[in-house]
């Protein structure tokens, strides 16, 4: 099953838009959905994740608009018809 991520600023040339289409299905957790992001496009890497593959601080993922860092963190299942949103820092003026 296709699902569509939504990816902000920095993130969305290198996934080459503002959705990115995974193949992770409800029921897997975001572990396995940035593991999938990380294979798909390797550029994520640096962006995403440390040296020991710990998503970076700096990064925020929602799933249907709640942080997951108030959750399971990357352990938290995706439910049916989710909404996912993974925001990088953002700079600007």
């Amino acid at each position: 099953m296709k699902m569509q991520v939504k990816v902000y600023a920095t993130l969305r040339p290198i996934v080459g838009g503002a959705l990115a289409p995974v193949q992770t299905a409800p029921g897997q957790t975001v572990r396995e959905l940035v593991e999938e992001m990380l294979t798909r496009w390797p550029d994520l890497r640096p962006e995403m994740v440390d040296e020991q593959g710990n998503l970076l601080p700096r990064i925020q993922i929602f799933v249907n608009g709640r942080s997951i860092a108030f959750g399971d963190g990357l352990a938290t299942v995706i439910p049916l018809d989710a909404t996912i949103a993974i925001f990088p820092p953002v700079g600007g003026g």
